[in-house]
Parts: structure tokens; C-alpha cells; sequence
């Protein structure tokens, strides 16, 4: 999942004072409900909008611009006003400051809460002493297809800025990339194009993922791409030492056994070959993470998605975000691989020891 794209970051210490504690615990829960009602707007264009008009607006005006029912828009506003972030005029037109509309883009982090609260009488099962272990994403399309969206946005530019192994290969060595993990495959897809003398490979073990994978790479019309079902978490016997760079993102934490998967990826890896993992940046240790309201919104993910998935089947690694970067460097390290710079980032390059 992309929330180690989260470009967020808010320190609160702890709290030990009863009435501060009261009003933190309080407002959180209020703010959840409110995000709910952003996240509506960001799916309807409300805020999208709002933002294109130079003036303030009626409610009957945003609604018409958005196709949308006057009174539900009406009712939708008197949230975003009573919240503060939709200004009201005397005569009872809205807008929303010029100087602040950048910051509605924030709206689209919200539009997964749906998704992720849908997980919820399934995960509340899997608290249980007697209830199952975990799920993965075969009944999980909503979080896909948003995990999906996300990725359409990865250009060019954001390849070579977050996720390209600069300093370690140049773009015209690259023969062959394996995108593993590579869900409803836009990723993969915009790898290809960054890179069109390359082949590209899209795997995944969802099934579903990799045929509404195949239909993107139909509609973006990239013959350069190539996805594949992952069945046992074996990759194809043909592929030893194939590709000079190797993609996971947002995967590793997700593995149910991710010690068959590394020493996978290692067999399929040139001997001079790359591999470039993004996965969130939560401390292993609880105690350096008090206070981190990225850390605590990273663990919603974990406990209703990621979590989940790593204890979906045997041998369970349960790992999810709360694994942490620390666990994680000693893992890959563990398994012969040598990181390639600063292993506490969200990004982690490495390469054979």
C-alpha cells in the first residue's frame, strides 16, 4: 500500500494531564467523523470545484457545477463551514480562501477512510483468540483500485525522484525490471513507459489484480509491459539472475512469507542487479514512535490491511507497519543483501553481498 507516500508529519508528546488528555482523545474522534465528510467531497469534485471558482458561490451553483443534488451539497457545506475549512460570505455564498486551496489536496488521503473502515467486522474477527488469522486482498478491490489511483500519478519525475536507483544504474543499462507485487499494475505500466527499451514484469499473487492488470496494459497500449500470476510465491525457473532492477512498493511488510520471497528475488537478480523497496517509515520500537501522529495513522493501515495480509496464510510472518525500518534492514541484511545507503529511510536500495 502507498501510505509511505504520506507527506505528513505532526509531533504530540504523550499526555499525562487528565484534561488534556480528555480534549485530545475527544477532538480526535470528532476529526475522524469530519474526515469522513472530506473525503465525500473529494470524491464528488466538491472541493476540486470549490477551488476553480475565482468567486464565492451558492450552494445551488457547486452543485450544478458538480451535477450533484442541491440539499445534500447544502448539508455537505454546512460541515466544511462548521469545521472551518469552507469560508461563508454575509449573503451566504462560499469559497475557500485562495492562499488555502493548495491545502485541500490533502482531501485525497482521506478518500480511503471507506475503504479501510469497510475492513472493519472482518479485522474485529481477527482480534479474536478463536477468530481467523488475517485476510488478504482477494476481497479488497475498493483499497486496490485507490492504491491503483495513486500510482497513476507516478510520472517520470517521481520515478527518478523516489524510487530509481541513482548513483547505482543508468536508465540505458536496464534490460529487464520485475515490479513485484504489482497490484491493478499503473506502476508498472508508468515504469515501462519511463523506461522503453526495458521489459517490464508485473507480478502479484491476487489473480483478480493481475486480470484488471492486463486490461489497463490493453488500455494504456504499453507493449513493453508483461504481467503474471505468482502462483506458491515462486517466480518463473527461466527468470535466475534476468533482471537488472527489481521494484516493491509498499509490498514487503504485506508478505506472508517473506523470507521464500527475498530468496526469490535474489535468485531472478542480476549479480550487479538493483532492488528499490519503498515501505513505511515506522520506528521498530514503540516507545521512539510516542507522539508520531504519521506513526499512529500508519498503524490504522496496518492493523485493518497490512497486518492482515502478512498472517493471511502460513507461515504467517505478521509483520505488517508495525514491523519497522530497524526490523526491516536486519531482515534483508540477514538474507545476504547488502543496503545501500541510509536503511532507516522509506525508500531502501540493495543489491547481493
Amino acid at each position: 500500500m502507498l501510505a509511505s507516500r504520506i507527506k505528513v508529519s505532526s509531533y504530540r508528546p504523550p499526555i499525562h494531564e487528565p484534561e488534556e488528555y480528555a480534549d485530545r482523545f475527544s477532538s480526535t474522534v470528532t476529526n475522524g467523523f469530519i474526515a469522513l465528510e472530506i473525503a465525500i467531497g473529494y470524491e464528488l469534485g466538491l472541493f476540486c470545484s470549490l477551488n476553480e471558482f475565482t468567486s464565492p458561490v451558492t450552494s445551488t451553483e457547486l452543485a450544478v457545477s458538480c451535477k450533484l443534488k442541491e440539499r445534500y451539497v447544502r448539508e455537505w457545506l454546512g460541515c466544511m463551514s462548521a469545521a472551518g475549512f469552507v469560508s461563508i460570505t454575509p449573503d451566504d455564498t462560499y469559497f475557500i480562501p485562495e492562499a488555502c486551496k493548495p491545502h485541500t489536496e490533502s482531501s485525497k488521503l482521506a478518500s480511503v477512510l471507506p475503504h479501510v473502515a469497510a475492513n472493519t467486522s472482518s479485522v474485529l474477527e481477527c482480534f479474536k483468540e478463536d477468530g481467523p488469522k488475517g485476510y488478504d486482498f482477494s476481497n479488497q478491490l475498493g483499497n486496490l483500485m485507490w492504491l491503483d489511483h495513486d500510482n497513476k500519478s507516478c510520472d517520470s519525475k517521481w520515478i527518478d525522484e523516489n524510487l530509481f536507483p541513482a548513483g547505482h544504474k543508468e536508465t540505458d543499462t536496464i534490460r529487464n525490471v520485475m515490479d513485484f507485487g504489482c497490484g491493478l499494475g499503473s506502476l508498472t505500466i508508468k515504469l515501462a513507459e519511463h523506461l522503453p527499451n526495458a521489459k517490464v514484469y508485473g507480478v502479484d499473487i491476487d489473480r483478480n489484480a493481475i486480470e484488471k492488470a492486463k486490461e489497463n496494459k490493453v488500455k494504456e497500449n504499453t507493449p513493453n509491459v508483461e504481467f503474471m500470476l505468482l502462483e506458491n510465491d515462486h517466480l518463473d525457473e527461466s527468470w535466475t539472475k534476468k533482471f537488472d532492477w527489481i521494484t516493491m512498493v509498499d509490498v514487503l511488510h504485506d508478505l506472508p512469507n517473506p523470507n521464500l520471497s527475498i530468496s526469490e528475488i535474489k535468485r531472478v537478480m542480476k549479480d550487479d542487479g538493483i532492488v528499490s523497496v519503498i515501505d513505511p517509515c515506522v520506528h521498530s520500537d514503540h516507545k521512539m514512535n510516542q507522539g508520531n501522529q504519521t506513526a499512529a495513522m500508519l498503524y490504522v493501515f496496518s492493523t485493518c490491511i497490512c497486518l492482515p495480509c502478512s498472517m493471511s496464510r502460513e507461515p504467517a510472518a505478521a509483520n505488517g507497519i508495525g514491523w519497522g525500518v530497524q526490523n526491516r534492514a536486519e531482515f534483508l541484511k540477514s538474507k545476504g543483501l547488502k543496503i545501500l545507503g541510509d536503511e532507516h529511510n522509506a525508500l531502501l536500495q540493495f543489491q547481493k553481498a
